[in-house]
């Protein structure tokens, strides 16, 4: 019985170390629009661990609070970009677009600053836990 209590208190402090680090990298989902109308948010997942052309690359979707958005994204050196990205064309009243402008970004933190094609900010998501 000592046993399997040691054994469930190891594994329950295993847990909580390992969920106490922060998330890395662009993998995850940004912004607060899952499931809700209206927020935008990219969910990014991993597609491709480091070759020669890139260190990270994946597929992105997600929405600008009306219209869909799917594509690759490719990590490069610390620089995050978007590619062959498209979108539906619902016409949606009360809706900024700003991020189907988005052809990059860069993260700080938890923070997703996403830039247009001149490299200007168009917006933030925050990492989603």
């Amino acid at each position: 019985m000592k046993r399997l209590a040691a054994l469930a208190g190891s594994l329950l402090l295993a847990l909580t170390i390992s969920s106490c680090g922060a998330a890395t990298g662009p993998v995850g989902t940004w912004g607060d629009g899952y499931n809700t109308d209206k927020l935008p948010y990219l969910e990014l997942s991993l597609g491709s661990d480091k070759t020669e052309k890139f260190d990270q690359a994946g597929f992105v979707s997600g929405s600008d609070g009306c219209n869909r958005i799917n594509g690759q994204w490719f990590l490069v050196e610390g620089e995050l970009s978007f590619s062959q990205l498209s979108s539906t064309q619902m016409a949606c009243e009360d809706v900024d677009q700003w991020l189907t402008t988005a052809v990059g970004a860069e993260i700080t933190g938890d923070t997703m600053t996403l830039v247009n094609d001149q490299g200007q900010p168009v917006g933030t998501l925050d990492r989603r836990n």
